[in-house]
Parts: structure tokens; sequence; C-alpha cells
């Protein structure tokens, strides 16, 4: 385990962890690459505004002052061109859109030089120069204005950080005890998953088994953002590697099939194909590896599932060379990787990252998807014992927290890499997922992100923590609905990891409350949410206090890597609410599937058995005694009611 996560979870009070210590809106990297970009623009404002003080040709000045301001060209023409530039900057907008969401550097220069090029050349063929200085004045004043609005934003954005920040620096030693007073203890008992627990357990494992082709349930809309199949396939498994870690670790069967399968379906061409586009239009270029350079929003999201499928499960599935074939269907565009490929390419681009984090899109750099990326650099240490967190986790601090993070300590939700302009988009919901995501690496900054949120959000000082929840951050990022669903399931998450249960209670209530959770035989969903928020829900619901804490950074207990095991049971027959060894035994509780008549028979699959040995059964005061094989196997019916208890252990 790194020292990184030695952070003791009763120390309150603020640390180094906390607010960023400096002075500057922004951090250095991104201080540079705001001053090239002004630099940038200067010197193509001063190249365009050259053809109008040397009264060249109204073509040549068109074509200058469309470089000066996106648009600025059509004003040759006289003030009924003022629709041109308004067209030009409508495109221009959505061509911003297209660049943030898909990496598509060409759209904003297309749109700003086509427009150019369009003024340029309407104005061929015009014998009389357009007044040397009068479109110039108007293009000048507009960018003088514009300059004008971002200095005064910058302005009142640094006296908002600054004082925002006194402001938490302040309160903040109140709202750690106050956390620290609410919080509990982690479960240290067994776990069973309940009937509802269960229910949206069935739901999940009916996308995870159907065949790897197949998608049915899942949301399909785009492929660049929130929506896009690889994070609803991430999310799923996360929840089911939740269930095993911490209520099955003995059982095997549908569970490890399941999310066998999510894994497997990443690697089709419909989930990462996306890649080839951001590659080509974002970095020009036509080597689509899909965990090369850049991409954290697979290799680190995707590379938690491999990981945490390996730590519960033993599997090499994912570990051999080449066990993970992407292909576009031509031998040329086909990339081979594993588990330890997806790690390399994680610690590669951190350590070739002057900020250390790295982006996902080409040019964009989000720092949930880093979060994602160091908690899969955690899972691997766990999974294979290894410590590369080591190498990587305090760099990764010092540039999440200055470049990604104001002054104060809100997260940026995402900064691009060619210009550093950033955006602090769903600051709410940052805060929450934040926190949530954080803690197995750095659990101080949880605390203080969280404490945040419960004063400035959630407002739990004043009572009002159930108004907020009944009408919260609304939009479900994986249907694009306004739902509220994962914010709630979030902030139920993280309130159950960090221990924080009055604020998971009243998560709890909102989401049965406001997002009508319904059961058709047996599968249990919120309607209207999204897969991917029904997958968090779920893990949410299933989370005690530092579960996740644990999958991450944790191997499961010796007893239970090498005791005896259930590997398999009908999926449609019985559901495996607990399956725990200690090494000797097996503990089991079993309840039957909406499908299974109860009291009659399942099959049963144990392994990992002493060789040739006798053993008795006792399922709910019935003994069954059973021989093993010479693998250490055997099979044996159990009748399976609505809660059945077994435990199965060497006769004496």
């Amino acid at each position: 385990m790194s020292s990184v996560i030695a952070d003791p979870m009763c120390e309150s009070g603020l640390d180094s962890h906390d607010l960023p210590q400096r002075s500057r809106l922004n951090g250095p990297v991104t201080r540079r690459r705001l001053r090239r970009t002004l630099m940038c623009y200067l010197s193509v404002a001063l190249l365009g505004l050259a053809p109008t003080a040397l009264g060249w040709s109204t073509t040549w000045q068109a074509a200058g002052l469309g470089l000066v301001v996106p648009g600025g060209g059509f004003l040759v023409f006289g003030w009924w061109a003022l629709a041109g530039l308004a067209v030009t900057l409508a495109v221009l907008a959505v061509s911003f859109v297209l660049w943030f969401a898909t990496g598509n550097v060409i759209a904003p220069l297309a749109s700003w030089l086509g427009a150019a090029a369009l003024a340029s050349a309407l104005a061929v063929g015009r014998d009389v120069p357009a007044p040397r200085f009068g479109p110039a004045a108007v293009v000048v004043s507009i960018a003088a204005s514009i300059a004008a609005l971002t200095i005064v934003s910058r302005v009142i954005a640094k006296h908002r950080a600054t004082r925002l920040r006194l402001e938490r620096t302040a309160y903040l030693p109140d709202e750690l005890g106050a956390l620290q007073r609410r919080v509990i203890a982690p479960d240290t008992e067994l776990r069973e998953l309940d009937d509802v627990e269960l229910g949206h357990v069935r739901w999940l494992l009916g996308l995870g088994l159907q065949p790897v082709d197949k998608f049915d349930g899942f949301d399909i809309i785009e492929q660049f953002q929130p929506s896009a199949l690889r994070y609803q396939l991430n999310h799923v498994q996360y929840a089911l590697a939740q269930v095993q870690r911490h209520y099955t670790p003995s059982f095997h069967g549908y569970l490890s099939t399941a999310q066998e399968r999510l894994i497997e379906k990443l690697t089709l061409p419909k989930v990462w194909s996306y890649w080839r586009l951001e590659r080509l239009w974002g970095r020009l270029s036509t080597d689509y590896d899909p965990a090369a350079r850049e991409n954290i929003m697979l290799t680190g999201w995707s590379g938690i599932c491999l990981n945490t499928f390996r730590a519960t499960t033993g599997s090499n599935r994912f570990v051999g060379p080449e066990s993970l074939l992407f292909s576009l269907g031509n031998p040329k565009k086909s990339y081979r990787h594993d588990t330890h490929s997806f790690q390399a390419s994680l610690m590669r681009n951190f350590a070739d990252s002057p900020q250390t984090v790295f982006a996902c899109e080409p040019n964009w750099t989000y720092s949930a998807c880093n979060i994602y990326g160091l908690l899969s650099v955690a899972s691997y240490d766990a999974a294979f014992g290894t410590t590369q967190l080591d190498e990587v986790a305090q760099p990764f601090l010092r540039g999440l927290r200055a470049e990604l993070m104001n002054m104060a300590g809100t997260p940026v939700g995402f900064r691009s890499d060619y210009t550093g302009i950033g955006f602090p988009a769903g600051t709410e919901l940052m805060f929450v997922l934040a926190a949530g995501w954080v803690a197995p690496v750095f659990p101080q900054l949880a605390r203080t992100l969280w404490a945040i949120a419960c004063r400035e959000i959630f407002k739990t000082n004043d009572g009002g923590l159930a108004d907020y929840l009944a009408k919260p951050f609304m939009l479900d990022s994986g249907n694009y609905r306004s739902t509220g669903l994962p914010f709630r399931a979030m902030t139920l998450l993280t309130a159950r990891e960090l221990g924080d249960l009055e604020v998971a209670d009243a998560a709890q209530r909102a989401l049965d409350r406001f997002n009508d959770p319904i059961e058709v035989q047996g599968q249990r969903r919120f309607q209207r949410g999204s897969t991917y928020a029904n997958a968090l829900a779920t893990q949410a619901l299933l989370t005690r206090p530092g579960d996740w804490t644990s999958l991450i950074t944790t191997s499961p207990p010796a007893g239970v890597r090498t005791g005896p095991l259930l590997e398999d049971v009908p999926f449609e027959a019985a559901m495996v609410a607990q399956a725990i060894s200690d090494g000797t035994d097996l503990r089991l509780v079993l309840r039957a599937a909406p499908a299974h008549q109860p009291g009659d028979a399942v099959r049963l699959t144990l392994s990992r058995l002493r060789p040739r040995s006798p053993y008795t059964a006792d399922a709910d005061g019935v003994r069954l005694e059973f021989n093993t094989d010479d693998a250490g196997r055997a099979a044996l019916p159990i009748p399976v009611r609505h809660r059945t208890t077994v435990r199965i252990a060497p006769t004496p």
C-alpha cells in the first residue's frame, strides 16, 4: 500500500492537502499557456490590421480584418454586413462546442479562417478600397471590448476566489469537526445483500450477462461525452466488483462472467471508435491506438475495471499479453493491449505531462477523468503488489491543485491544453464526485471537499440538506434528462464512503422519493434514470464506510483468495447474497430467483476444497455429506427458499 493512502480517517483540521497554497488565480502551467495564447492572438491581430494600415486592396483588408475578429472581414461591405458577422459568430459557437465535446480543433479554425476567406473572396473586383479605418476601427473596438471584458472578469474571479478562500479557511475547522462527529467507523461485519440491493444488482447482471455484442438496456446516444457506452460499462462493472469484494468474495459464477463480458465490450468498435475521429481531427494523426497518447477517459476509467476484476477474481483473463484486441477491421488498425499495457500508458502519460494530469480528448484535460486515472494506478498496485502510485501521487496532487483548482479550492471541470482556458462546469457535482473518488488516495482532501459541499451546497449547518436534495443539480449526464439521479446517487455514495450517514440517509430518502424506483421480475432500477446513473446508484446503495477505498487499495483477504469457492450457481435459479470463506469453510446465503420455485434444489458447483476429502453441507439445519474429487471439486443440490443459509466445512 502506498504511503499516500496512510492518512488516518480520524484526522481533522487543515493541512497541505486542502486549499491550494497560491495567491494567483491560475497555476504556472496554465499561466504559460494563457500567455502563449495571448501572444499568438496579438501576432495574428497585428498581421490582420496591416493591409488596412498600408492601404491595400479591399480584398486584403477583408481577409485581414477577418483574422482580427471572426467575421470582421464582412464589415468592409458596410453596416448591412453585420449579418455576416452574426452568422460567423453563430457558426463559430457551434464549432467551439464541437471542439470541446469531441476534441475537434479543425472546426473552430475552419470557421474563423473560412469566414475571413469568404469575405475576401466576396471583395474581389471592388475597384475602390473600403474606407481605410472605418471597418478597422469597429473591429479593433470589438477586440478591445472583448479584451476589457476578459480582464474585468479575471479581476472579479480573483476577487471572488480570494474572498471565498478566506471564508473557507475560517469555517473549515468547524465544518471538519462537525463532520468528524457525524462519521461512523467502517463496517467489518459480514455483509449480506438484502432484497432491495439484490433487485438492483440483478438488473446490472442482466446488462452484463447478455452476449458481448448486445447492448440491450444501455443508453446509446453519442460516444464522445458522458452518455458514452464506455462510462456505462465502467460503472456497471464497478458496482459488480463491489458486490464481489464486499458481499460475495468467495463466489465467481455469473458475477465474474458478467464483469468479464462488460470488459470485453470495451474493445468493440461501437464503443471505442470515437478515438479514431478524435485523433484525426484533434491531433491530425492516423495512429488510432486507444492506449497510446492521452485518452485517459478510456485507460483511466477502464483500468479500474481491469485491475479490480483481477484482484477480486484472481483471473488472468486480461493479464496475458495482447488479451484485449481493439480492432477497426483492418490488421494495420488493430491494437493489442492488456492490464499491464493500460497501466504503462497511464504512467507514461502522467510522466510526460508538464502538469502530470493529462488529456481525455486531444487537448482537453478533465479533473474527473484524471482522478479515475489515479485510482486505476492505485488499483493496479493492489492487484499486483506494486508501488507505482508512490511515483505519481504527489506530482499528481500538485498538478490537480495548481492547474485544476482555483485558489479557493474549487475544482475546474476541464481545461484546454492548447489555450489554458478552463471552465468550472458542474461545480456542485464536481465537489461531491471529487470528494468520493479521491478518498482512496487523498482522504484528507476528500474530507475537505466534502466539508465544503456540506456547508456551501447542502447547507447542513442551516438545515438545508433535505430542501437541496429535493431539487439538486438535475442533469443526468447519462441520458441528458433532468432527473437529479446522478447527483443524489453520488451524494449517497460519497457520504457512505466517508461515513457521513446523516447525509447518506437524507440522500437515500431523496432517491426513493423523487426517482421512482420500480421492480419488474426481480430487477429493480430508478425510472427515467440513465444506465450510468442507475449503476452509480446501485454502487451507492451497496457502499459502507471505506468500501470504495478498500476495493481500490487492497486485495481480498488470504482466506478468500485460497479458501473454498462457490464456483457456479445457475443465475436463473438463485442469487448469491453472501459468500465468504476464512480459508477452511464456506458460508453462503442464497435467495431464490423470481423464476425459481422455492424449495426446489439448485446445483452448486464448488472448488478449491481439499482433494478426496469428506465435507459436510449444513443448509438451514439439514446436513448433507459429500466427498470431493481429485481436483478438490464437488457438485451438490441444495434446496433454496426465499433465504437459505449454507455452511460447507470439512467433516471432522
